[in-house]
């Protein structure tokens, strides 16, 4: 049946690792080479092909950077995979919370001042870690935060996982590994062409042991990966080598007209000017109904009825994302169907995502503690076992060894009642929580 929907070269293409076909885990030949080729695009040291996705990466970056007990310096909003990273290395994380300006709707990342007094609190750090840029397209000052790492001979390891199209064009913020990171995730399936699960890993200088990467994506990646994705890992590069600048250019083009006619819409906010010290990706469209009193979760489910699918919703607006294949003509799709949106129910309160609680236990001591099941009311001043993440975005509202408390509780009330998958906890319903006992 599905060769019928695929193809029959799709199964002549799934192969394994046969003589001639090169072996992920030990590369020699046309592996070898297109990591080469790939890492010689990017500007790094060394390129690692994942067929995990960025989460293998970011995980092999800390099991690579840290030991057990050892500090990190890190947002707190986070993906789900870096909360899986402390799990397995051990680390201690020493989170920084994120910041609003008056008017932003969205939190900012933590900025190098940010880092530099955290390193004040927390002389014995072993790696500082960075997203660039996050959910919304916001990336903070890298060059700035990899001197910062320098002057503390430090590892800067980032997830960079949407941020595969920078350095592409003048347009777009400048690639990690230019900015001076020492590694680097990327999704290339996000924004690249590649399949689904398809990312890649970049490394650059001596702060970090090559060896300990190799040995660490070893242990995380299957042994039995596939070609399809480690093919479209490398057309993916060769598109971006040939087509990268065009590719960002009709991108940055539709965005800026969408924006333009967004922003004359009445009660339609567009996410533009930054502080200084941020830059934004100019291909994402961060769309906030606060002033129409309209939550962006009843906003997505308007626009997906008009075919418009959006790639993030919150309870204040959606973010978008447009692609090689969208056209000028699409724009007037994506304006009925903000406009219809805006037509749909109202809301008198939006839930704004909580503080990050208390940090009691080390997140590995957590997962692994003997843990109960409660109701979800009954986990407050207790510490959650596990992570509750809504995905997207995939940041969590809750860590391994944070104390519960009633802001986290109310939030997670509010993702349910709203019907938002939330990622990490043992009852999918969210009527119960596990806390160490």
């Amino acid at each position: 049946m599905l060769s019928h929907w695929w193809g029959r070269s799709v199964f002549e293409a799934d192969l394994t690792e046969v003589p001639g076909l090169d072996d992920l885990s030990a590369p020699v030949g046309a592996i070898r080479r297109a990591q080469e080729q790939t890492a010689a695009m990017a500007g790094a040291g060394e390129t690692f092909f994942l067929v995990n996705g960025s989460t293998a990466g970011v995980q092999a970056m800390f099991l690579a950077a840290t030991r057990p007990g050892d500090a990190v310096i890190l947002p707190r909003a986070v993906h789900r995979s870096v909360i899986s990273s402390l799990v397995l290395s051990g680390a201690q994380p020493e989170f920084i919370p994120g910041w609003s300006p008056d008017g932003l709707t969205i939190p900012l990342p933590p900025r190098e001042s940010d880092y530099r007094e955290a390193l004040e609190r927390h002389p014995r750090v072993r790696a500082l870690f960075t997203v660039y840029p996050d959910y919304y397209g916001v990336a903070a000052d890298l060059k700035a935060l990899s001197g910062l790492a320098r002057a503390c001979e430090l590892p800067l390891l980032v997830d960079a996982a949407h941020g595969v199209l920078f350095g592409r064009h003048p347009g777009m913020p400048p690639g990690a590994m230019a900015c001076g990171a020492d590694a680097a995730v990327e999704s290339v399936h996000k924004r690249a062409g590649a399949l689904t699960q398809a990312a890649w890993l970049h490394v650059q200088g001596d702060r970090l042991e090559r060896s300990r990467i190799r040995d660490s994506l070893r242990i995380l990646t299957t042994t039995s990966p596939s070609y399809l994705l480690l093919a479209s890992l490398d057309g993916a590069r060769r598109q971006l080598e040939v087509s990268g600048f065009s590719i960002c250019e009709r991108q940055i083009e539709l965005a800026e007209h969408a924006r333009r006619a967004l922003s004359r819409l009445p009660g339609v906010g567009v996410l533009r000017g930054l502080p200084e010290g941020y830059m934004i990706d100019p291909t994402r469209l961060v769309v906030s109904f606060k002033e129409a009193r309209v939550s962006g979760l009843t906003a997505a489910k308007q626009m997906r009825r008009c075919g418009v699918v959006v790639e993030m919703a919150d309870f204040t607006g959606v973010v978008l994302l447009f692609s090689p294949a969208h056209r000028m003509r699409d724009l007037k799709v994506l304006l009925r169907a903000v406009e219809t949106a805006l037509k749909g129910p109202k809301t008198r309160m939006t839930v704004p995502f909580p503080q990050a609680p208390p940090l009691r236990i080390n997140p590995r001591e957590a997962w692994l503690a003997p843990a109960k099941q409660v109701a979800l009311e009954s986990a407050v001043g207790l510490v959650s076992a596990e992570t509750a993440a809504p995905a997207p975005p995939g940041i969590p509202v809750l860590v391994p060894g944070e104390e519960v408390t009633p802001e986290a509780v109310a939030y997670l009330k509010s993702l349910r009642d709203a019907g938002v998958a939330v990622h990490g906890t043992a009852d999918r319903r969210l009527e119960t929580l596990r806390v160490v006992r």
